[in-house]
């Protein structure tokens, strides 16, 4: 193989390298962009998550209440036995 031609090869690598190179920029360029409006998603869910905690947390709270207002309206209750032997 002559010189010509081994310099003709080279030339054609480079050129297919940095179409790779010019692809491996683009790909990365992407995959940053997707990194971001991922972050940005995990973020929204993340206060989407302790928005719903809260909310639970509130509701769990007046549920406690109420079912205690329950069981003190319940009226204590005397054994009618005990009273009759009295």
């Amino acid at each position: 193989m002559d010189l010509e031609n081994e310099i003709k090869i080279l030339q054609d690598n480079i050129k297919e390298l940095q179409g790779q190179l010019a692809q491996a920029h683009q790909r990365i360029g992407e995959l940053v962009s997707e990194k971001s409006a991922s972050n940005e998603e995990v973020v929204k869910q993340k206060q989407f998550i302790q928005e719903i905690t809260n909310e639970l947390k509130k509701v769990n709270s007046q549920a406690e209440q109420k079912i205690k207002d329950k069981m003190d309206n319940i009226p204590d209750v005397m054994d009618s036995k005990q009273i009759l032997k009295g």
